[in-house]
Parts: structure tokens; C-alpha cells; sequence
């Protein structure tokens, strides 16, 4: 499994809300980075920027707000990921619809 798919998981085990805001923001940043460009993941970018932006001005209620969108289309790119992947993508989007 992808390194950073792996530390993402092990962040969200005890619950996304339950990640302190700089660690999601960290974790944001680097997910937005990673994905800004990807075909097909235009969308997710688009939530991960709105994300970063909430975690960003403190603004915990509306980054909880994204987090059911940001799952949904986490789940819609996971049968398109590899293999090893999958199966990781599709447990971080469960965890980010709650």
C-alpha cells in the first residue's frame, strides 16, 4: 500500500474529527499536492482545496462539512487505483463519510 495512503489510515483510526487540525492540514497539504494534476481527480482536488482552506481559518464545522463529499469521491477513484491500493481507498473513504 502506498506510504502515505498507509499514515492517512493509521491518522483516521480513532476517527477523522479525532485528528488534531495541524496533522489533518499536513495530511491535506500533502494529499492536494500529490493529487493536484492527476486525470480524473479534479474533483478530489477541488474538495481538498476547500478542505485546506477550512482547516486552514480554523473553521472546523465546515471542514467537518466537506469530509462526506471528500469520501465520496475518494470511493469513486478507488476502482480506478492500483491493486494495492484499492482496498485502503475504499476504508479512508468509509472513514471520511462517517
Amino acid at each position: 500500500m502506498n506510504e502515505q495512503l498507509s499514515q492517512t489510515l493509521q491518522a483516521a483510526q480513532d476517527g477523522v474529527a479525532n485528528i488534531p487540525a495541524d496533522a489533518a492540514l499536513s495530511n491535506v497539504s500533502s494529499w492536494h499536492s500529490a493529487l493536484n494534476g492527476v486525470p480524473g481527480a479534479e474533483t478530489l482536488v477541488g474538495h481538498l482545496a476547500k478542505l485546506k482552506s477550512a482547516l486552514e481559518s480554523g473553521n472546523l464545522q465546515e471542514a467537518a462539512g466537506i469530509l462526506p463529499g471528500l469520501g465520496s469521491e475518494t470511493e469513486k477513484l478507488a476502482s480506478a487505483a492500483p491493486d494495492a491500493d484499492k482496498d485502503g481507498l475504499r476504508q479512508l473513504a468509509a472513514a471520511l463519510k462517517g
